[in-house]
C-alpha cells in the first residue's frame, strides 16, 4: 500500500511541477502527503499554496484539517474560520476521495468538509457553542445518509457535553435503521 501511496504522489508531484500555479495540483500534493503521514510537509505544501491563492477556502480546508492532524487546534480554527466565510460566495462543490471504494461515489463537499472540521477543531478547543454552530451548518450542506450521521453524531455529543439532552434527542430523532 505504501508503494501505491508513493507512486501516487509522484504523479502528483509530476502534475505540479508541470502546472505549479494550479490550485488543484497543489490539494493533491499535499492530500498524497498527508497519507504518508508527512502532515507538516502537507501544510508546508497548503502554506506556499495560500501564498500563491490568499484566502483559497480549499487550501484553507486542507491545511485546517492537517493542523487538526498535528493538534494544533487554534490555527487550524483559524483557517477553517476563514474557509467557511470564504465559503459564503462560492458555490459548494463535491471533493472527490483520494482513496475511493469501488461502486461508492464520493460523498463530501467543499462546505460540508469546512463546516464539519471547523466545528471539530472548536469542539476540540473545548468552544462547544461555536462547534454547535459549525455543525449546524454542516448539517444544512449535508447531501447524503452518510454523511447525515457523521454530523449528526458530532451534534449529539456536543449538545451532551453541553448538559442539552432533549437537544441531543432532537438531532438524531431523524436517524433510522434505513439510511444509506
Amino acid at each position: 500500500a505504501r508503494a501505491g501511496h508513493e507512486a501516487d504522489l509522484a504523479a502528483a508531484e509530476a502534475v505540479l511541477a508541470a502546472r505549479p500555479n494550479d490550485v488543484t495540483a497543489i490539494v493533491w500534493v499535499g492530500r498524497r502527503l498527508g497519507y504518508l503521514g508527512r502532515f507538516r510537509e502537507a501544510i508546508a505544501t497548503y502554506t506556499r499554496g495560500l501564498a500563491l491563492h490568499p484566502g483559497h477556502p480549499e487550501l484553507l480546508r486542507h491545511r485546517g484539517h492537517r493542523w487538526i492532524t498535528v493538534r494544533e487546534f487554534a490555527r487550524a480554527e483559524q483557517d477553517l474560520a476563514a474557509a467557511a466565510a470564504a465559503c459564503r460566495s462560492i458555490a459548494d462543490a463535491v471533493e472527490p476521495d483520494g482513496q475511493p471504494e469501488p461502486g461508492r461515489p464520493p460523498h463530501g463537499t467543499l462546505h460540508y468538509n469546512v463546516h464539519y472540521h471547523l466545528g471539530l477543531a472548536r469542539f476540540l478547543l473545548g468552544d462547544f457553542a461555536g462547534a454547535e454552530r459549525a455543525w449546524l451548518d454542516c448539517l444544512a450542506v449535508v447531501g447524503n445518509d452518510e454523511s447525515r450521521v457523521a454530523v449528526t453524531h458530532w451534534l449529539w455529543c456536543v449538545r451532551m457535553r453541553q448538559g442539552n439532552r432533549a437537544g441531543a434527542a432532537a438531532v438524531v430523532a431523524p436517524i433510522r435503521a434505513d439510511l444509506d
